[in-house]
């Protein structure tokens, strides 16, 4: 509501204030300057209900592209619906009686926002009194639609009183101007926070910012990642893999970052990168107890290099442990207990493993 109170859309409000009290003051003859300025206060409105809706917080400044009425038929197409539906409750009270009149007024002065709302979004007359789409429109606002109802209201009864204490003309002005780009603002602002359920597209968004910065992160790690590859061409291993060790780190070792990097070097030349990040995945999954997940992994990697192992004794058992618990892994869990005796001469879970491989065998 208080959007039009600054930037681009404060310089309107002043600006036209000033030059309706002085067409005012110049009375027949001002009447053309004071019907330019309406119409260009309407134009802009429309404009500032598309940067609303569009998620721009900033209010834009008036230009004369804004103005041509070449370029903006919105408000011509508003008045003629206004015309239009009022010619027909009057027709209908005529006709029929004054209760049915007064109903289908009182029905299009409720699907009046919601009629701007289309004409604004779509720039469509028909669409704009299509019953079928001024219902989706209301029941897609929900109870924001209930909130524009009472803004409207509350903005009549502040003109009334406003009227009522007669001040200085150029306020009076400019608090009606302030109060039609508040409608339109709010209005807009309805439609943002329902675009989701809208389907509206949005210029800016708090998802359309995570995106951008996920893409920009993304493009950040790939570039990294291929640093590290080249480092590998040309045989400087240590330094590869600080690189994708400080990136991990930054990061703080997730689970997902190690799926992913894993992913990047499983198709390079030297299988240590995968085997080693595929170790250091497997014993981030299985210290945050997700152990399907760490099955998985080392299945998926010994389908590539039967010799690799995790890391550890004790998360080579666990592997084994959950691949031999059933579900088609007790291949897996045989291959990485032939040689656990041998990685781990002296550990003292070595019986634990072998009475396993016994029972496996069995």
């Amino acid at each position: 509501m208080l959007r039009p109170a600054r930037g681009g859309a404060a310089g309107v409000v002043v600006v036209f204030a000033i030059l309706l009290t002085i067409a005012a003051k110049a009375g027949f003859a001002g009447i053309p300057l004071a019907l330019i300025l309406v119409s260009w206060l309407f134009k802009y409105a429309y404009v500032l209900f598309d940067h609303v809706v569009r998620g721009v917080d900033e209010p834009p400044a008036l230009d004369i592209t804004m103005v041509n009425p070449l370029n903006e038929q919105r408000p011509i197409g508003q008045i003629i619906i206004l015309a239009a539906v009022g010619a027909l409750a009057k027709l209908t009270a005529v006709m029929l009686s004054p209760v049915a009149g007064a109903a289908l007024a009182i029905a299009g002065l409720f699907f009046l926002p919601a009629s701007v709302a289309i004409l604004g979004l779509e720039g469509n007359m028909l669409k704009a009194v299509y019953p079928v789409a001024l219902g989706r429109m209301v029941a897609g606002l929900g109870l924001m639609y209930a909130a524009v109802l009472g803004i409207i209201a509350g903005v009549i009864l502040a003109l009334w009183l406003t009227i009522q204490l007669a001040l200085w003309m150029p306020v009076q002005f400019a608090f009606g101007m302030f109060a039609i780009l508040s409608i339109f603002s709010s209005l807009g602002g309805a439609l943002y926070e329902q675009r989701h359920e809208l389907g509206l597209e949005t210029w800016h968004s708090p998802e359309r910012t995570a995106e951008k910065e996920r893409q920009a992160e993304l493009k950040k790690s790939e570039h990294l990642v291929t640093e590290a590859y080249g480092l590998v061409r040309v045989g400087a291993h240590t330094k590869a893999r600080d690189l994708l060790q400080s990136w991990l780190a930054s990061r703080g070792h997730a689970a997902e970052d190690y799926r992913w990097v894993r992913d990047k070097v499983v198709t390079w030349p030297d299988p240590r990168y995968a085997d080693r990040l595929t170790q250091e995945y497997v014993d981030t999954l299985l210290a945050a107890k997700r152990d399907g997940e760490a099955l998985d992994a080392v299945r998926e990697r010994l389908r590539v290099d039967q010799a690799f192992r995790p890391k550890s004794a004790a998360a080579t058992l666990r592997i084994a442990q959950l691949a031999s618990g059933g579900g088609g892994a007790a291949g897996v869990a045989r291959v990485l207990l032939s040689d656990f005796g041998e990685r781990f001469a002296g550990h003292p879970l070595v019986e634990t493993a072998a009475a396993l491989a016994r029972h496996l065998g069995d």
